[in-house]
Order: C-alpha cells, then sequence, then structure tokens
C-alpha cells in the first residue's frame, strides 16, 4: 500500500469509528473528529498536489528530451505553458534554422524539491539534470564530441482550474 493511501484508509477509518462512537448530541463530542479529519484532508490534499507537480515537472523534462531530437513541439503540451512553452518554440525555431538536433546520451534528471504556494494555486520546484548530449547535423552526422552539463533550474508551475493538474509556467537556470 502507497503512503498517500495509507493515509487515505487512516481517515476513513477514523471517521467510521468517530461517528460510530457518537452516540451523544453533544457539540463537544464531535469537535475533535471534525478537527482531526480537516487535518487528515487538508494533508492529503497537500500531498496529492504536491505528487501533480512532481508528475507535472516529470512529463514536461520527457517532452523537451523529446523536442531536443525531433526540433518539433506538440500543439499542445500538457504540462508545459506561457512563458515556458514560448522559451521552448523559440530555442526549437532557433536549432532548427541552424540544422542542429541535439541527441541526450546519458542523465540523472532529479527534482530535488517541491514547494506548494499556501493558496495551492502555484508550486515551485527545484531541478538537476546532469548529463551528457551530442549536437547533429541536418544529415545525422555527430557535429564535434559529446558536451557534459550539469543544468540547475527552478520552476514555476500553476495549477489548472480546480483540478489536480499543474503547468510548468516559467523556467529559470540556477548558476
Amino acid at each position: 500500500m502507497r503512503p498517500g493511501n495509507t493515509v487515505r484508509w487512516l481517515a476513513l477509518l477514523f471517521v467510521v469509528a468517530a461517528s460510530a462512537c457518537s452516540g451523544s448530541s453533544s457539540h463537544n463530542a464531535k469537535t475533535p473528529t471534525t478537527t482531526g479529519t480537516t487535518q487528515s484532508t487538508t494533508s492529503t490534499t497537500e500531498a496529492a498536489l504536491v505528487a501533480a507537480a512532481r508528475a507535472a515537472v516529470q512529463q514536461d523534462h520527457r517532452m523537451s528530451v523529446r523536442v531536443l531530437w525531433t526540433n518539433s513541439v506538440p500543439a499542445h503540451p500538457r504540462a508545459t505553458a506561457g512563458p515556458a512553452l514560448a522559451v521552448l518554440r523559440h530555442s526549437v525555431a532557433a536549432r532548427a534554422r541552424r540544422g542542429i538536433r541535439v541527441r541526450l546520451l546519458a542523465e540523472r534528471f532529479r527534482v530535488i524539491s517541491v514547494h506548494l504556494d499556501p493558496s495551492y494555486e502555484r508550486a515551485t520546484a527545484v531541478v538537476q539534470d546532469p548529463q551528457r548530449v551530442r549536437p547533429y547535423g541536418r544529415d545525422g552526422r555527430p557535429l564535434g564530441r559529446a558536451v557534459v552539463l550539469n543544468e540547475r533550474a527552478r520552476l514555476e508551475l500553476r495549477r489548472v482550474g480546480s483540478s489536480m493538474r499543474f503547468v510548468v509556467w516559467k523556467v529559470t537556470p540556477i548558476k
């Protein structure tokens, strides 16, 4: 059982046990149940939102790796929007004009941290991506040697509507 499921199961068990034991009509007897359930629901919601933000970052990364090689951005990417999408499209156009494609040879991408805004409408993630890449020309031949990079970035994410889905909105390199 995953940790998120355990929390939900315990919260449900707590609610069922509390409702079975609340034979009296006293308001004080019900107060702890409501408070405990609200706190559990809030932490469960927060954990689900952090997981959704993390999933958006992973999905954005997978798409970005594909875009490096194909030099084409999907019409409506699921995990990227706003200024981040505009910058991605601009860099793809510049590489395509120069006739360069980039192949990822090795990487160790990881999400270092994810922080939710108190409003739950925005999140910030810090990622690190040590990688080895090699540029290729239009004809498919390598251009020079492989390059080792250690990229770090701060990603600003925004929540889409009232759903649990986030999109990467802005990417800022960290030096």
